[in-house]
């Protein structure tokens, strides 16, 4: 028999918030920002007339990446990211991204691919927001904010690649609370589920964590949906506190079930570092509890996954910036530590990064990395230079 965890803190955190989201109406909406610019009207024979003023916009981002080491020295085009948003009515809303990665799947290489990160509608119901299509999960910030030219690194946490796999992405439906002031937002959704297991067998190992196992956006079986939910508490200006659940069967059968539990935090500190003026702190961890049988423990299957991360950041305003690219630019100092437990040999990372901006869209980085895993000779440090601009 394997580990029971259907009982678990998160499963009932989810179910908790399910119920809080569908049965309140006192709370003021939460709703993406946009005017009305455009409608859609029916005629008595049921067709229909699209206005031809409809609020639409189009950007996206870029990025492109540089690994030098003893063994490499790599270009990497790795992201162009289109977004689309539109303005359906007063009440209705649109929102998307569709991730071309390294070129997509035609180029010679083959390891391209092409991929919707998320493509929602928004539908304000007063009370509340009700959203439905392929959502961005709600797991952790680094999920939700994984854009690369917001981000001060040129790679993503180690927690945002195993532990919650990001960009994470399934379909489902659910629905979104705000604070009167703004300082909670609560999510949380009905979603299919992870899959841990097919044909050619195991798909959560201590490699690669749940990475393989991503949910579809195609289908679920006949299993329950999986519940995910998360609670952004902001007790004051520049400070977010996260907190966030998931819980469903990562089998076939819906048989055994998967938990996750992850807590970010994002403040600013000054007290006794006066001199190097306010500094950004990021930390974010992630717990995996993995219901096995003896099928999946003699899979290599592990019963728990862990990642955390910590990352500080301070932001300078040269004047010789200003003199280039104007009163925007900006430069940057960050260093990350992180760490990950994926049931086999645990693997940490550090990471220091000088950054320019020469506005808030545009980022040049230049980061030195370097890895350690348990039981395994240092690595060569790498050193990562990465361009990634909103358009």
């Amino acid at each position: 028999m394997g580990q029971q965890y259907g009982s678990s803190p998160a499963k009932w955190l989810c179910w908790l918030l399910a119920v809080a989201t569908l049965t309140s109406g006192w709370s003021r909406g939460w709703a993406q920002e946009g005017d009305l610019a455009g409608n859609l009207d029916g005629d008595l024979d049921g067709d229909f007339v699209v206005q031809p003023m409809r609020d639409v916009q189009i950007g996206g981002y870029l990025d492109l990446e540089l690994f030098i080491n003893s063994n490499r020295f790599d270009f990497r085009n790795h992201r162009l990211v289109p977004m689309l948003d539109a303005v359906v009515t007063e009440h209705v809303h649109f929102s998307c991204e569709i991730e071309f990665e390294y070129g997509g799947p035609q180029v010679a290489t083959g390891d391209g691919e092409v991929k919707v990160e998320y493509a929602h509608v928004d539908v304000d119901l007063g009370g509340w927001q009700l959203r439905t299509g392929a959502i961005l999960v709600p797991l952790g910030s680094t999920n939700l904010h994984h854009d690369s030219p917001i981000r001060p690194l040129t790679q993503r946490p180690l927690v945002a690649r195993t532990v919650v796999p990001t960009t994470l992405t399934s379909a489902g439906v659910g629905a979104l609370l705000e604070g009167a002031q703004g300082d909670w937002l609560l999510e949380v959704y009905a979603l299919n589920g992870f899959n841990g297991v097919d044909a050619d067998g195991y798909k959560i190992d201590s490699t690669s964590g749940l990475r393989a196992a991503r949910p579809g956006l195609k289908e679920n079986g006949d299993r329950s949906p999986s519940l995910c939910g998360r609670f952004l508490w902001r007790p004051e200006l520049g400070t977010e506190v996260g907190l966030s659940a998931w819980n469903g069967s990562w089998d076939p059968q819906g048989e055994l079930d998967l938990t996750i539990a992850v807590i970010d935090v994002t403040t600013e500190i000054t007290a006794g570092i006066d001199i190097f003026g306010p500094i950004e702190v990021q930390m974010e961890v992630a717990r995996v509890a993995i219901e096995l049988d003896e099928a999946a423990r003699s899979g290599g299957v592990p019963a728990e996954l862990a990642a955390n991360s910590i990352q500080l950041s301070r932001r300078f305003f040269p004047a010789i910036l200003e003199q280039w690219f104007g009163a925007e630019s900006s430069s940057g100092l960050t260093l990350r530590i992180e760490g990950e437990d994926l049931g086999g040999d645990r693997r940490r990372r550090s990471t220091i990064g000088f950054n320019i901006r020469p506005s808030d869209e545009t980022i040049f980085k230049f980061d030195l990395e370097q890895v350690k895993v348990e039981n395994q000779a240092d690595p060569d440090a790498t050193i990562i230079c990465s361009m990634a601009t909103y358009f």
